[in-house]
């Protein structure tokens, strides 16, 4: 890896770039850029994270991090069926 990413000023930098790529789908392309830098290598982690959750629109990814709320959260998808 070059030195100049080792800054993290230069990261953030880069970083922010990658977080105004415009939306393409339900959820925007820079959310799925950022965690894919996030988990390349330890130099990127907390700088991607940090954009990541700089803004959150939802209550869902922060009860997500409550793991004993993990199963509360995503596997109720489906309404329940009564037993009749």
């Amino acid at each position: 890896m070059h030195q100049a990413l080792l800054v993290s000023e230069v990261l953030l930098d880069i970083f922010a770039q990658v977080n105004q790529i415009p939306s393409t789908g339900k959820k925007p392309l820079s959310w799925t850029s950022l965690a894919s830098l996030a988990v390349t290598c330890k130099a990127f982690y907390e700088p991607a994270m940090d954009l990541l959750w700089a803004k959150v629109d939802r209550l869902q990814p922060l009860l997500g991090c409550v793991s004993r709320l993990h199963p509360l959260i995503y596997h109720r998808s489906r309404a329940p069926v009564s037993a009749d």
